[in-house]
């Protein structure tokens, strides 16, 4: 684990395995037309990308009142961790925030791009800022999905807890993440996207076994 500091006491540290995941875009995005200079673009638009995403959560955290936060950078993006006992509608909102700040971020390389002249004068900027657009945008969208561990999965989880018992809430979340998951990953199969297929897969897997464990488990303090 690397430590880079912290922001407004929010500490970062940085996982080997966000090392891994930064590498394998690098590699898989080289193209021997336009050499390693365009695939270098993806460890700045990544790192910054799920950086500013995780620190949606924490500042909306901090705002709600619970402190700072711990944001881990590794595996599938990035983590902001926090023990705290929020509100329903708080949660919902701390998780909401990370795919608005994506598509904030989106929208604003694209205000960029399209009306500050000085990025089409500067040649890396220039592939840096659609590079930037287009991560956040799907990073975005991707984090909707109605599938825990995502953002859109805690979100629907919480704004059903405002109206529902906790059981309730849980197992019609689950059920929405195990059709939704299923689909996606059989659109995705069919459409080639190995790599997304298998991490919604997963996914959804794990939403699975959520259910069996609350199916012969209980939920816990039942």
């Amino acid at each position: 684990m690397l430590h880079l500091g912290s922001i407004g006491g929010t500490s970062i540290d940085v996982d080997f395995t966000f090392i891994i995941l930064v590498v394998f875009f690098t590699v898989t995005s080289y193209d021997a037309q336009l050499g390693w200079a365009y695939a270098l673009l993806w460890p700045p638009v990544l790192f910054l990308s799920v950086l500013i995403h995780e620190l949606a959560h924490a500042a909306t955290i901090g705002i709600f009142g619970h402190g700072s936060s711990h944001i881990v950078l590794g595996g599938m993006g990035g983590m902001t961790i926090n023990e705290r006992r929020a509100r329903p509608w708080q949660d919902m909102l701390i998780s909401a925030a990370g795919p608005i700040s994506s598509f904030a971020l989106a929208f604003f390389m694209l205000w960029l791009y399209r009306n500050v002249a000085y990025v089409h004068q500067d040649k890396m900027l220039e592939a840096f800022v659609p590079h930037m657009y287009s991560a956040n945008l799907w990073w975005g969208i991707f984090n909707l999905f109605p599938i825990t561990p995502l953002d859109g999965g805690r979100a629907l989880r919480n704004l059903l807890r405002i109206f529902l018992k906790e059981n309730t809430a849980f197992v019609i979340a689950v059920w929405i993440a195990i059709v939704f998951g299923a689909a996606v990953a059989i659109f995705a199969l069919f459409r080639q996207a190995y790599m997304l297929a298998a991490i919604i897969g997963w996914f959804t897997f794990n939403n699975f076994q959520q259910w069996e464990d609350y199916r012969h488990k209980g939920f816990p303090n039942d």
